[in-house]
Order: C-alpha cells, then structure tokens, then sequence
C-alpha cells in the first residue's frame, strides 16, 4: 500500500515474513538510470552508517525489479508529516 510520495521515490507499507511492519522506499525518477543508481548507492551508504532512535534503521534492500530500501517502519509518518 503507498503510503508517501516525494520527487523521487515512493513508500510503501509491506511485511516482512516474520511479520514485522516496514516501510518500502522506491526509488522512481532521476535524469538518467546512473543518476538513479548513484542516488540510491549514495542513499544507501549514509542510511546504513545512522544509528540514531530517531531515524529509521535501514533493514535491507532490493534491486531486482527497481532500486528498493526496506526500512524500520514509522508509525507516525514522516518527519515532514509530524511537523505539519
């Protein structure tokens, strides 16, 4: 199910077998595929090296059938939607 839309990417709410609730970030748009795949490298770098209670720790990810962060799902939504 979407559950937020920016410029780039989509999120969904998935589960994971164990059932655990998280959120699937997809990356959809950049100039071109190496633009979207540096963004997604880069992303993936500095989301992987966070460890903070108030961001969402990165679970895992996926680049079969598009570039895909799997992510500890917010309950609260966004940051942007919490301050809003």
């Amino acid at each position: 199910r979407l559950i937020g839309k920016g410029g780039h990417a989509e999120v969904y709410r998935g589960h994971l077998p164990d059932g655990e609730l998280v959120a699937i970030k997809k990356l959809t748009k950049g100039k071109t595929e190496e633009d979207r795949i540096g963004d997604f490298l880069s992303e993936l770098g500095i989301i992987a090296h966070i460890n903070h209670p108030n961001a969402a720790r990165l679970i895992g990810f996926g680049v079969e059938g598009g570039l895909h962060l799997v992510l500890q799902f917010s309950p609260h939504g966004s940051l942007a939607s919490v301050l809003h």
